[in-house]
Formats: structure tokens, C-alpha cells, sequence
């Protein structure tokens, strides 16, 4: 599948250290819209590849608040999400433009129309951001967020399905490509999607999560990786 998304405002910022890494949390359908918190942000330096296989909470939030928690269990990052219809993300403290987006992803419990998978391009509040997620039965959904989630669409005209992934609470394999405005979605080798003519410059990488109005849920993360493009 190809969009065009032209329309898709850039999102630019410097590469940052948070100093206070925090959750972001919005309803999808808030009656009273509320802006995050924003964390405070220094300009830093960063280069070569990331990884990290959530063996200890270095740059991560974990804690909860009213609606969301974090944590790192045996080595992975659990996103648990307690109210119906909300969004939550989570993010670490670098910057990253083109290049390889990959992530391990499971549903641990809920309904199978949660959704999870990575934060990509968040501005440095991570008030914006693209994410590409993916349910436990089978459904995939890229799109953004701006103004704190206070407006959220899908790319690609909403949740659609895909065979390559694997339902209920088995780990599926994600991988985003971005290069030079193009963003390619790969679910456990098989590619799903595409999406075109995006703008954007560097931003943070996280985890987001979904709940669909049946309840909240648990999704596990490991072993997250980035690799720029070369020259990026």
C-alpha cells in the first residue's frame, strides 16, 4: 500500500538530553483537551547506533501516573495502559532521522484491539510524533499526533489488516525504514506498507500504546535499535 502524505507538517528538532524523561498520555477522543507536561531539554551530541535491551531503566521513564505505568521486568519494557480509549508513549533521550527503526513487541494482556509499537520523529516535548502500531488481531495503523494528541490521524486511512502478523500475545518483529521522506513498515520481514512525501527532520524514539474502548492493556517491548543512515 502507498500514501501520499504531503500534507504532514514538519516536525524539527535539535538533537536533546531530557533531563526529566517523562510519559505522555491523551485521551483519543479528550472532551477537554489537555496539554502534557514538557519535559525540560538541553542540546547534546550524539552519534553511532542505538540499542538497548531494557536490562535496566537507564533514559527511561518507569513509574506511572493516572492512566499509564512503565516498568522493566526481566529485561523488558512493559507499557501498561489502564483507561479505555487512550494513548501513551514513552521515549528515550536521543534524536535520530533516516535510518532503521527496530523493535520486539507482545501483548501481554487486554483486548486484542490494543494497539503498540514505536514513537518515531518526536519533537522535543514529544508533543508530535509519527507511530506505526500494530493490534493482537492482526491490524496495523502509521499516522501522527500534534499539539500534545489533541490531534491524531492515521496515514493510511486507519487500521488495516496484515497476515504477516502474529495475533494474540506472541512477539511480532517491527521494522520502520525512513529515507529521504519515505517510510517503510516491515512486520516480522514482511513488508506491510509505505507511506510517501513526508516531511520532517530528526527526533526522539519511543513506545506507544493504544487502548480500544473495551479496556486498558499491557504490551512488552525488548531489545530496540536504531540505525542512521549513513551520512544522516
Amino acid at each position: 500500500m502507498t500514501i501520499s502524505a504531503s500534507t504532514l507538517r514538519a516536525m524539527g528538532v535539535n538533537l536533546t538530553l531530557a533531563l526529566a524523561v517523562m510519559f505522555g498520555v491523551a485521551g483519543c477522543i479528550p472532551t477537554e483537551p489537555t496539554i502534557p507536561p514538557r519535559p525540560t531539554v538541553i542540546v547534546i551530541t550524539a552519534e553511532g547506533p542505538y540499542f538497548t535491551g531494557f536490562d535496566d531503566p537507564t533514559g527511561w521513564l518507569v513509574g506511572g501516573g493516572s492512566a499509564s505505568e512503565g516498568q522493566i521486568v526481566d529485561g523488558r519494557y512493559l507499557l501498561t495502559v489502564t483507561r479505555p480509549d487512550t494513548l501513551a508513549w514513552t521515549h528515550q533521550q536521543r534524536s535520530f532521522g533516516d535510518g532503521v527503526y527496530e523493535v520486539e513487541a507482545a501483548l501481554i494482556s487486554g483486548a486484542e484491539a490494543s494497539a503498540y509499537g514505536l514513537l518515531l520523529l518526536g519533537s522535543s516535548d514529544v508533543g508530535s510524533f509519527i507511530y506505526c502500531m500494530i493490534t493482537g488481531d492482526g491490524r496495523y495503523d502509521i499516522g501522527y499526533c500534534e499539539e500534545g494528541c489533541q490531534r491524531q490521524e492515521s496515514l493510511i486511512g486507519g487500521f488495516t489488516l496484515a497476515y504477516a502478523i502474529r495475533t494474540g500475545g506472541a512477539t511480532n518483529y517491527l521494522r520502520v525504514e525512513l529515507n529521504d521522506g519515505q517510510l517503510n513498515f516491515a512486520v516480522n520481514g514482511t513488508a506491510v506498507s509505505q507511506v510517501t512525501n513526508l516531511t520532517y527532520n530528526e527526533g526522539l524514539v519511543g513506545l506507544v500504546g493504544e487502548s480500544s474502548h473495551f479496556g486498558g492493556f499491557q504490551a512488552a517491548f525488548d531489545n530496540l535499535s536504531v540505525v542512521e543512515k549513513s551520512g544522516g
